[in-house]
């Protein structure tokens, strides 16, 4: 049985304050800063603040600044509850699954322990200090000072923590690091054996695992009974005794059914119930999880060389190409994300043609609903272990606290998510790399200790040593034997350069990168002023603006330079804007498309952001409304798709445009398709019909045109649109009138608000 504890009290003090309580000189007891206020477990104490009007609300404007000493104190949570007599006699544990960051517990007045981690979580066993009936039982967790950890800007060989490094301060959110309970408290009762761990694998119609137990007193014919069942219906059980603490069991499944990726197939999930079963028959414990059954393996890239890595996912025999997406946290208040939440973001990218998360390793652990979901709904999973590049090097921490704390994580987040069916990859972490700049290898202290945990709790699956992954860090044409697994770029690369440098790629797995583009006009309603939203600001102008985004304020380089004067419109400024990050990726997607299993797929930095910027690489804004380039992303991925291969988006009136179709067939490799590729002038005019190759000459007079693409085989069809401005020397590059109508357009014939 399972209590949760959520009827919390908090309250703020200065550093220490709460170990000593009262003045040493006159015993004066310290109120502490805040006063005690109400507390949501799992939250974040910054929501806490909020509700009770403390701090005013982070997201808006620059008030992020007036809470940064929020981090810099210390915080009590209290809370208590009851045990009803006839629990006597049982085992009785309380349950702390992530406190941020540092703390002392108390229970019933009795310091049980300190505690460094956000991840591995805390069991206390009460015991014979458990009380009951009328006697209350309390408990009171102390939260130290935030550590001073680095941001996106530092030395990621100095780092020495297991904390979400990206509320320190990343290029999509600001400072505002992360304090309080952020997963469940809660009391656990049980008889005196325990699930302490489980371990399930398939193969051949065989789910095998093996059960780790704990008991506070020996009973040495306790049995642990496995029963297997889809949809309710009994598949196969078994018995089998526990023996020094293991158990191990075997069930058979007929006629199994395969777990296959978002795309690929169904996703059916069977639920596995194990039972500590005591030597009176009584049920000591109990555990209930859904199950996948698929076989996982790995290949290499058509003309990889020998020692390039394994990056093709292959299940049930079958090679996936990668259609992924990274995520950051869902909010910079993560111990507040709603399950709600969490499904929205799953279903968004279900419904986007994803087939692969990577969970970037600045960010979390993510929560159990996180890996429920994507078993559910066919999303392969890339988890990265805690740590990040940091911009003035990259080089993986050696310190012996860091190396503790990380060794600590991985062993626990290894054991606690490998049963999901969607874990794919690990991963070492994001961008880490040796002095001279080259990704991490497995021959490095660091990687080579998470290699050892992985190996041994997970042997199935592949940890890649970091991502990326190399030999390169970094997209580079001019050495195409060594874009393996590469990062970048993150910004739109201008009219030209962006198409010829992803027709010349030569990457095996592009597993980040990205185009930024502003957010959309509901989100700065929710962020700004109206004195700050009357006009087009920049980050350069405007301080407001600067925080919630300077790093992707493209309007300098970008907007006013290929669409000239915007005439001081917001709105036009968020077309045009979400236009090019549409373009951009959806572009980058289909140029790795066509070079299909020599590139093994795509993973977008990012899918979301975890608070609201003005502008991002993120495909949905803040409250996870799409963007422009959601839906190209979307279009992009589709089973079946018509895409063009071209080398800009500008030409000159009286020169030869020439572009090549492709189609692009999950289920087969489609030889015979119909293809009819039709030019059309802004003024709707036909000027060329074409199937197999598209070439002619621009005629004069004209300002753009769209290239209407249509692909048919069998009972399959695909339209896809293309944009194209013409121009004039010394002219600006595009028209933004133009882009409005595409924009509309398109969002007419796709039903987009």
């Amino acid at each position: 049985m399972k209590i949760c504890l959520t009827d919390w009290k908090l309250a703020g003090y200065w550093p220490y304050t709460p170990i000593q309580n009262g003045s040493m000189e006159t015993g004066h007891i310290h109120q502490g800063v805040t006063g005690i206020i109400d507390a949501k477990v799992p939250g974040s104490i910054y929501d806490d603040l909020l509700r009770a009007g403390i701090i005013e609300d982070p997201y808006f404007e620059m008030n992020s600044l007036k809470c940064e000493w929020v981090s810099n104190r210390w915080w009590t949570y209290q809370t208590s509850f009851s045990l009803s007599e006839d629990l006597k006699g049982s085992r009785i544990r309380l349950y702390f699954g992530g406190i941020d960051y540092k703390a002392r517990i108390f229970v019933n007045d009795r310091f049980i322990c300190e505690h460094e981690g956000m991840y591995e979580p805390v069991f206390v066993e009460m015991g014979e200090f458990a009380r009951f009936g009328d006697e209350v039982n309390t408990v009171r967790v102390i939260i130290e000072s935030a550590p001073d950890e680095m941001g996106q800007i530092g030395f990621t060989s100095r780092t020495f923590t297991q904390k979400a490094r990206f509320t320190y301060k990343w290029d999509f959110c600001t400072r505002m690091v992360g304090m309080g309970l952020w997963e469940e408290v809660c009391v656990l009762i049980s008889g005196d054996t325990v699930i302490k761990e489980i371990q399930h694998r398939y193969c051949d119609s065989l789910v095998t695992g093996s059960v780790l137990t704990s008991s506070i007193k020996s009973d040495d014919n306790a049995r642990l009974e496995a029963n297997l069942y889809y949809n309710e219906t009994p598949i196969d059980n078994t018995s089998v005794p526990i023996n020094d603490g293991k158990a191990d069991f075997s069930l058979t499944v007929t006629h199994p059914l395969l777990w296959y990726p978002n795309g690929s197939g169904e996703q059916p999930l069977y639920d596995l119930k194990l039972s500590v079963v005591s030597q009176d028959g009584t049920v000591s414990d109990q555990k209930s999880l859904k199950i996948g059954l698929r076989s996982l393996d790995y290949a290499q890239c058509d003309d990889a060389i020998e020692s390039a890595l394994p990056y093709i996912p292959v299940i049930n025999g079958k090679k996936i190409y990668i259609k992924g997406v990274n995520i950051t946290p869902l909010d910079l208040m993560y111990g507040c994300v709603t399950d709600e939440r969490y499904e929205k973001l799953i279903r968004l990218c279900k419904d986007a043609n994803v087939n692969l998360i990577r969970v970037w390793g600045g960010g979390i652990i993510e929560k159990e609903i996180f890996y429920d979901l994507c078993d559910r709904y066919g999303i392969m999973v890339w988890q990265e272990f805690i740590q990040s590049s940091s911009g003035i090097d990259n080089v993986p921490s050696k310190r012996p606290e860091f190396l503790k704390l990380a060794a600590a994580t991985a062993e626990w987040a290894v054991r606690a998510r490998r049963n999901h069916v969607c874990l794919t990859f690990w991963s070492g972490g994001n961008e880490l790399m040796d002095a001279d700049g080259f990704p991490a290898t497995y021959e490095d202290e660091n990687i080579a200790m998470l290699r050892e945990i992985t190996s041994r709790l997970d042997p199935d699956r592949l940890m890649l040593p970091t991502s990326a992954s190399g030999p390169l860090a970094w997209q580079d044409a001019a050495r195409p034997e060594l874009n393996h697994d590469v990062h970048g770029p993150w910004k739109y690369q201008g009219p030209t350069r962006q198409y010829t440098l992803y027709n010349n790629s030569p990457i095996q797995l592009h597993s980040e990168f990205g185009v930024d583009g502003m957010t959309n006009p509901k989100m700065l309603d929710r962020i700004f002023s109206e004195s700050n939203k009357d006009r087009i600001y920049t980050a350069a102008n405007n301080p407001v603006w600067r925080h919630h985004g300077e790093w992707w304020d493209t309007f300098s380089y970008r907007e006013s330079k290929i669409f000239g004067d915007l005439n001081g419109c917001i709105d036009t400024l968020i077309t045009v804007s979400q236009f090019m990050q549409a373009e951009g990726i959806r572009y980058a997607l289909e140029a790795n498309r066509r070079r299909q299993w020599k590139n093994c797929g795509s993973i977008v930095w990012q899918m979301n952001e975890p608070w609201p910027n003005f502008s991002c690489t993120s495909l949905l804004d803040y409250s996870m409304t799409p963007k422009l380039a959601y839906y190209f992303y979307r279009d992009a991925m589709k089973r079946f798709h018509i895409s063009l291969k071209y080398d800009t988006i500008t030409l000159a009136p009286g020169k030869t445009f020439s572009a090549t179709p492709f189609v692009h067939d999950d289920d087969a490799d489609v030889k015979n398709a119909t293809i009819c590729i039709t030019a059309i002038s802004e003024d709707n005019t036909v000027l060329g019909v074409f199937d197999k190759e598209v070439e002619f000459t621009v005629p004069e007079g004209i300002r753009s045109f769209t290239l209407r693409c249509e692909a048919t085989s069998g009972d399959k069809k695909d339209i896809n649109n293309y944009l194209f401005f013409v121009l004039k020397e010394g002219e600006p590059k595009g028209s933004s009138d133009t882009v409005l109508k595409f924009v509309q357009s398109y969002k007419e014939s796709n039903n987009i608000q």
